[in-house]
């Protein structure tokens, strides 16, 4: 007997015993399906981290942090250690520097007549939108000519815009900070990038800043290069002019974001791997229920077994009768899951927006699992069968 007449026995056995197989391939069907979900999810995950990153890589931002030496030189060095228009314009003269991006804040009151709240007034260069990523969802963003005048217009986040014009653009409407008149020209769109946050903030030209707070120097400071490469040169160099300028030793560090992103990554996998392992595990449940009731099956069909080696069949084709029928069973529990797995992934990640991908990999894994569930669970039936005696097997009623 070939094993494409094998194959038709083993559907045989099945459609005759269909709610059987349906609840025996039950745990192979669910454990595909979750390991399918599970990895999409995941996956898709690890993708939104990654799109993240992109334009991240080449951002380093530069921090001041003061090591014992410089504390022992000069004590007071905490207070009053800003970034200086000096320090930004030898920064910027660096050859492996694409741009800087520097903000000044001060957390303050403002009013619109009668409505009061507090909010971050940050002052900032030209660069400022293009780091962070952002756009405008409602009117326009700042332009160099506004920056290089020190107009009196600003930028709102969306939740300042939302607590303070529920139920009207905030765009063209004034604005006071202090007594300071400011004209809202736009609404930042909330960004994807992971160096921005959404909180109460209003973004003006550092050269308005200044007259509204009657001080200078920068305590936020972030540059960007053409590579990694670059990133990595430029950002010693501007330490190293830092250091010169403010007569310090090693007292300015720098950070790069895509470490977290990386750091976030290998949390994502790690969690994967390990619900996609618990989820597996019913995989070897379904396993086990299909050896048991293909042992049921091997008692249940004893007769049978017995004519056909009194017929002439082997000891080799009983037994590979019985793991096709396995394998068979498990098959078509993994094609199952696979189709519900699927589904399934597709109403998550549209019912609840989020980002999933379907593995290609994976499905094929799954699907290779599930036949190799088959053979080895199939074995001890399968040779169980084969090492039936005729005479009692034709005797077994």
């Amino acid at each position: 007997m070939n094993i494409i007449e094998n194959i038709k026995m083993a559907f045989s056995s099945i459609v005759a015993q269909k709610m059987r197989a349906i609840l025996t391939t039950l745990g192979i069907i669910i454990g595909v399906a979750a390991v399918i979900i599970v990895v999409a999810i995941g996956q898709g995950a690890e993708q939104k981290l990654k799109e993240q990153m992109i334009g991240v890589e080449n951002i380093r931002t530069v921090y001041f942090e003061p090591s014992e030496e410089d504390q022992a030189q000069n004590p007071n060095i905490w207070f009053g250690q800003q970034y200086t228009e000096q320090d930004l314009e030898d920064i910027q003269a660096l050859p492996d520097v694409q741009s800087v991006v520097a903000t000044a804040s001060d957390y303050r009151t403002l009013s619109v007549g009668e409505m009061e709240s507090e909010a971050d007034i940050i002052g900032t260069n030209m660069h400022y939108f293009d780091l962070y990523q952002y756009n405008a969802m409602d009117g326009e963003l700042l332009t160099p000519i506004d920056f290089l005048a020190g107009t009196r217009k600003v930028v709102i986040s969306t939740s300042l815009a939302e607590m303070l014009f529920p139920y009207e653009s905030p765009v063209g409407q004034t604005m006071k900070i202090g007594a300071y008149p400011m004209e809202i020209i736009g609404v930042l769109a909330p960004s994807e990038s992971i160096l921005s946050y959404e909180y109460e903030q209003v973004i003006m030209p550092y050269e308005t800043w200044k007259q509204i707070f009657f001080r200078e120097g920068y305590s936020g400071l972030s540059i960007s290069a053409e590579s990694v490469e670059q990133a990595e040169w430029a950002v010693a160099d501007v330490m190293y002019t830092l250091n010169t300028n403010h007569d310090t030793i090693d007292a300015y560090q720098s950070h790069d974001a895509s470490q977290f992103l990386e750091a976030d990554a290998g949390i994502t996998q790690i969690l994967t791997v390990i619900i996609g392992g618990i989820a597996g595990i019913s995989l070897l449940v379904g396993g086990i229920g299909v050896m048991n009731i293909m042992l049921v099956s091997v008692t249940e069909r004893t007769r049978e077994i017995g004519i056909r080696k009194s017929m002439g069949a082997t000891t080799g084709q009983i037994m590979l009768q019985f793991l096709v029928e396995s394998v068979v069973l498990t098959f078509l529990g993994g094609l199952i899951g696979i189709l519900i797995g699927s589904l399934l992934v597709v109403l998550i990640g549209n019912g609840f927006d989020l980002d999933v991908a379907l593995s290609i990999p994976v499905i094929t894994i799954a699907t290779t699992f599930s036949i190799v569930v088959g053979v080895v669970f199939g074995l001890l039936p399968a040779n169980k069968a084969a090492k039936l005696d005729p005479v009692d097997a034709l005797r077994y009623e």
